[in-house]
C-alpha cells in the first residue's frame, strides 16, 4: 500500500540582525537606508536592519556619560561593538586610526553615502560675509570634534585670511531638562546660534539645513571647501570594524543599500516618502523633505551610476592637506607623520556591488 512521505515544513532562516548608527536625526543623507528598509530590500537579503540615531543610543543607555540630547557617536558605537555600521566623516576614521586606545579596533570606511563632501561653512545671507577670509575676527560655532576647528581655520587661511583670528566657541548645549527633539525648528545650529548672534558661521549640510533655511525666508551664503583649495574628502561615510568590512554580511547589506540609493537618485519622491514614513518628529514637513531629496539626488551616484565608491586620490588629497597644514598631530600635540596614516588601511571598496 502507498505510504505518503512526511512533509517537513520549509526551513526558515532567521534574519541576520544589523544595526546602523546614524550621525544625526534622519535626513536625506540617509535616504538609501530608509528606501531599502521601506521597500523590503534588506529583508529580501536576509537582513533585519535597524537604524539608530545618536539620541536613541543615548536614551538606550549605551553612553551613560554622554549628553542626554546627543547620545553616543556612530563611530564609537561601531568601535565598541554596539552597532554593525555607522555614519561618520573621514576625519573620524583617521582619528581612530591615530588614537592609541582605539588602534586595537580599527575602523574602515566601506562606502561613501554621497560622492564627495556634502558640507559647507555657512553664514546668514544678511551678514554681509561673502567669503571665508571675512571670518577673521568672527565666531564659528564649534561642535568640538577633533581637527574640526583646525580645518575651518585652514579654510580661512586658504582664502588669504588669518585663520588664527577666527574664534571657535563651543556650541551651547540644551539643559538636561530640555533635551533637543532633533527638530530643525529647535535643533538647527542656524536657528540656535546664527540667528541669535551667538556665532557668525556654522558647518552644515546645505541640502538639508540650507534648504530648510531658504524655505523659511532666511537664505544662507555657503563657502564650499573645494572653491578655496581645500580638498575636503568625504562627508558622510559609512564605516564598519575591520572584521566586518569585507564580510559576506557587509556585502549583502551594501548591495541592498546601493539599490536603495539608486532608487533615491531616480525618484526623490520615493526617498522623501520613505523618510517621512519613519515617523521621526523632525520629518513632519513633507514638502521640505521632498525639496531636500531633489536637491541631493545627483550626489548619490558616481558618473557610471554606481553607489558607494571611494576614490583613492580624493581620500589621500584631504589627508595631504591636513599634513601640509600641520593638523596631523596626536591628542598630545605630537606630530603623527603622513607616512603613519596609511590610506589603504582606512577604506575599502571590496564589499560594494560590482
Amino acid at each position: 500500500s502507498f505510504i505518503p512521505r512526511y512533509q517537513y515544513p520549509p526551513l526558515i532562516m532567521p534574519l541576520a540582525p544589523i544595526t546602523v548608527a546614524l550621525d544625526w536625526t534622519p535626513n536625506t543623507n540617509h535616504s538609501g537606508f530608509y528606501v531599502a528598509l521601506s521597500q523590503g530590500l534588506y529583508e529580501a537579503a536576509g537582513l533585519a536592519v535597524s537604524l539608530r540615531t545618536p539620541a536613541e543610543a543615548g536614551s538606550a543607555g549605551l553612553s551613560p556619560n554622554a549628553h542626554k540630547s546627543e547620545g553616543l557617536s556612530a563611530s564609537k558605537q561601531v568601535a565598541e561593538g554596539s552597532a554593525t555600521f555607522g555614519v561618520c566623516v573621514q576625519e573620524s576614521v583617521i582619528s581612530y586610526a591615530t588614537t592609541a586606545k582605539w588602534q586595537h579596533v580599527p575602523l574602515v570606511a566601506v562606502a561613501a553615502l554621497c560622492q564627495g563632501n556634502m558640507t559647507t561653512i555657512s553664514v546668514l545671507g544678511s551678514s554681509g560675509l561673502t567669503r571665508p577670509k571675512d571670518l577673521e575676527g568672527r565666531k564659528y560655532a564649534s561642535f568640538g570634534a577633533r581637527w574640526e576647528d583646525a580645518v575651518v581655520r585652514g579654510l580661512v587661511t586658504a582664502d588669504g585670511g588669518d585663520g588664527d583670528k577666527l574664534a571657535c566657541p563651543p556650541l551651547l548645549r540644551k539643559n538636561d531638562d530640555q533635551p533637543t527633539t532633533g527638530s530643525l525648528v529647535t535643533g538647527s545650529v542656524i536657528s540656535t546660534h546664527l540667528s541669535k548672534g551667538l556665532a557668525d558661521a556654522a558647518w552644515i549640510f546645505p541640502h538639508w539645513e540650507g534648504v530648510f533655511a531658504a524655505r523659511a525666508g532666511q537664505p544662507l551664503t555657503h563657502f564650499h571647501f573645494e572653491d578655496y583649495g581645500v580638498p575636503h574628502g568625504y562627508k558622510p561615510l559609512l564605516i564598519a570594524s575591520k572584521i566586518t568590512a569585507e564580510s559576506a554580511e557587509a556585502r549583502a547589506f551594501l548591495k541592498a543599500t546601493a539599490e536603495g540609493y539608486k532608487i533615491a537618485a531616480n525618484d526623490p519622491a520615493a526617498a522623501a516618502n520613505a523618510l517621512c514614513s519613519s515617523g521621526h518628529p523632525s520629518l513632519s514637513d513633507e514638502a521640505f523633505v521632498l525639496a531636500s531629496a531633489s536637491s541631493i539626488r545627483d550626489s548619490y551616484l558616481d558618473p557610471t551610476g554606481k553607489w558607494g565608491r571611494i576614490d583613492t586620490k580624493r581620500w589621500g588629497a584631504f589627508v595631504d592637506f591636513m599634513d601640509q597644514a600641520g593638523m596631523l598631530v596626536d591628542r598630545d600635540g605630537k606630530e603623527i607623520g603622513r607616512e603613519n596614516v596609511k590610506d589603504e588601511e582606512l577604506f575599502t571598496n571590496a564589499a560594494l556591488p560590482e
